[in-house]
């Protein structure tokens, strides 16, 4: 018993293992996201999405409605890569209900968008673009809140468009992780808006330093520039799924502030599996 207690003491007075430095880390950030898009090729999962709009209170006095208006969608939710250029990411929502009615359409609509390659790239994104937005609660146009997009930046030729800077140590699930913080620095901006204007983000990334593993992404998106527009907040928190041993998107939280007006959503995925479709670059 003397030996066991000596062992579990000295585990305890152990040293901690070094942490990486940030190069390092970022290299291994890259690393795993490329092998997190060779692994992703379009998946499907069930989506719980609500939404919730209401007033921008940001410095108004306490007593105001917080929520003006509720909706509740459960749809598949479609992740695809690589479908508007090497490295991106398209979510496509297709929607089943609308507070617990069910949605009537063309269940072949999402399929043949995706695999209709004698229309130009550019008018089947928008019009998938469009299809994702269709039941969204607010007067703002969103297509921005695919749960991967960040990890679009960690990818090795996109990385020097940011600067990365270290955030300190935190702790995920139980788990240590290193908090990475990155601003745009190159325009044209990865985001833009729907007339082509950049839109610059920044925001935070929580990762595993032994693999560079993303468990949380914080995404903040700032107006676009040469005008006021939105400001966007989207937080996303990955879970392992043993079906494809893989960290895939848990949950989402998002938040809009536009014209006076606040936007809130909250998502939640599961039963992912494989989208049996052609999905062609052209």
């Amino acid at each position: 018993m003397l030996i066991a207690d000596l062992a579990v003491l000295a585990s305890l007075l152990a040293p901690a293992p070094p942490q990486p430095d940030l190069k390092t880390l970022l290299r291994r950030a890259a690393e795993y996201a490329v092998d997190y898009h060779e692994r992703f090729t379009a998946l499907v999962a069930d989506e719980h999405y609500v939404q919730r709009t209401g007033p921008d209170l940001r410095g108004s006095a306490p007593g105001r409605s917080l929520v003006e208006k509720e909706r509740t969608l459960k749809s598949e939710y479609v992740i695809v890569r690589d479908f508007a250029g090497e490295g991106s990411w398209l979510g496509v929502r297709d929607a089943i209900e609308i507070d617990g009615e069910p949605v009537t359409a063309d269940r072949e609509r999402l399929h043949a968008l995706l695999d209709d390659t004698s229309r130009p790239l550019a008018a089947r994104v928008r019009a998938l673009a469009d299809l994702q937005a269709k039941f969204n609660l607010g007067g703002v146009y969103r297509t921005i809140n695919v749960p991967t997009l960040p990890l679009e930046f960690l990818l090795p030729n996109h990385q020097s468009r940011f600067r990365f800077k270290s955030a300190g140590a935190a702790t995920f699930g139980g788990a240590p992780v290193l908090r990475v913080s990155f601003e745009e620095r190159e325009r044209p901006t990865v985001i833009r808006s729907p007339n082509g204007r950049n839109v610059p983000s920044h925001g935070q990334f929580w990762l595993d330093p032994d693999t560079g593993a993303v468990l949380r992404t914080e995404l903040f998106v700032s107006p676009a520039e040469g005008r006021n527009s939105v400001d966007a907040t989207i937080i996303v928190s990955y879970k392992r799924n043993p079906r494809f041993d893989m960290l895939l998107p848990d949950d989402m939280d998002e938040m809009y502030f536009a014209r006076g007006d606040r936007i809130e959503g909250h998502a939640t995925y599961t039963n992912y599996r494989r989208f049996e479709t052609e999905v062609r670059i052209k």
